[in-house]
């Protein structure tokens, strides 16, 4: 039997690492004022040093996810044979860990994203970082799911 706080613990990987996933493959992370998009995924190598940091933090907090998750499943077979021993402390203060690296880079790449393009910005041409887009994506692929 699963512990709950443990399948909470699941439960709440799995909803970020959609999230996350949701946020670094989404077709609109910029728009700029006459419509036209620039995404993450693929790369563009044409785009600015900036972006190329940006495009990297979040494949990183992607990698991550993928890394604590297996961490996660591990620690979660160590507890159901062996219950909460002293090696399972390691496992969770990883995941711990990975998750704060998360929460840096993905903080990393929207400052790195949204200061450059207020600078990016002129009287022609202004960029705008498209939160809408995100949730909109986000919405239909809730709605794909159901």
């Amino acid at each position: 039997m699963i512990d709950q706080k443990l399948f909470i613990l699941g439960i709440l990987i799995v909803f970020a690492f959609v999230l996350n996933a949701i946020g670094v493959f989404t077709p609109c992370w910029i728009v700029d004022s006459f419509g036209f998009t620039s995404r993450i995924v693929p790369y563009n190598r044409y785009a600015p040093l900036w972006f190329l940091a940006a495009t990297v933090s979040m494949y990183l907090s992607f990698v991550l996810y993928i890394f604590m998750i297996l961490i996660y499943t591990y620690s979660l077979l160590i507890v159901n044979r062996k219950g909460y021993s002293r090696n399972v402390k390691k496992w969770f203060s990883l995941i711990s860990n990975a998750s704060g690296m998360i929460v840096c880079f993905t903080v990393l790449a929207l400052i790195l994203i949204g200061v450059n393009i207020s600078k990016a910005s002129n009287s022609s041409d202004s960029y705008t970082v498209s939160y809408e887009t995100i949730c909109c994506n986000l919405r239909d692929y809730i709605i794909t799911l159901s």
